[in-house]
């Protein structure tokens, strides 16, 4: 019995956060060294640059231009705060390292690719449902070789991932609930969602993850909702969900 897949890519196909922390990494240092002669904060500036990080998602959604600026606007508050003028050359450079997250090699997570051959070989039919900009997830589709697998009509690229968006996405493509799931890291993004549109779901946290994702799951179970460890185990689930309801 075929059923129908949505995958998520950031941090479920492929490696995300960990660019996003090493450029936060990048961008604290350079902060020290632009206020080498104040007393600014590390914690404050952290702080400070998560929540307007986060409250431009809430506003704006996942776009490419949401991080960049996040970064000068913390600068911009901190020069403020501490008397500081700010230089044009120096928002350049914290421009560059928030951007510079979008350069990064491509790097699919172990088993992720043969996960992916094994369910279509199974004759299910894959899609891809992400969030950002709809160019830079293009490219990483590309250079991660997932184009085959995921040919352009069925890639689903949103700037928002909520359970509106996802239940369009089903009445496009003519999509019964009872077949489809919906497989990711994020709580927020591909879990809330699935099991508030009640479709089947299986989430695959990030261990080193982003507080965005983090969202209370306490909402009614409709179809199946499983929790794993490796997207090695996924196959399986379907597999033993599909022989369940054709005994």
């Amino acid at each position: 019995m075929k059923q129908h897949i949505l995958f998520d890519l950031d941090d479920t196909l492929i490696h995300c956060n960990r660019f996003f922390n090493e450029a936060r990494s990048e961008f604290m240092a350079a902060m020290q060294s632009f206020f080498t002669e104040y007393p600014i904060e590390a914690k404050l500036i952290d702080d400070t640059q998560q929540h307007i990080d986060l409250s431009g998602i809430e506003q704006h959604g996942l776009g490419k231009h949401r991080f960049p600026e996040s970064l000068v606007a913390t600068y911009r508050l901190m020069c403020d705060k501490y008397g500081k003028t700010p230089l044009q050359a120096e928002e350049q450079e914290l421009e560059a390292i928030g951007y510079g997250v979008y350069t990064k090699p491509v790097e699919l997570y172990p088993h992720a690719h043969e996960t992916l051959e094994v369910l279509s070989k199974e004759g299910h039919e894959l899609y891809l449902y992400t969030g950002g900009d709809l160019e830079i997830q293009t490219s990483k589709v590309l250079r991660a070789g997932l184009d085959q697998i995921f040919p352009e009509q069925r890639r689903f690229v949103s700037e928002h991932k909520n359970r509106s968006v996802l239940a369009r996405i089903m009445q496009e493509r003519n999509l019964q609930h009872e077949h489809t799931w919906m497989i990711g890291n994020s709580a927020r993004n591909d879990i809330r969602p699935a099991l508030e549109e009640g479709i089947h779901a299986i989430h695959l946290p990030d261990k080193g993850g982003w507080s965005f994702d983090h969202a209370d799951l306490n909402v009614p179970v409709i179809r199946r909702f499983i929790t794993l460890d490796t997207i090695q185990s996924v196959p399986e689930i379907i597999r033993k969900h599909v022989a369940d309801v054709t005994e």
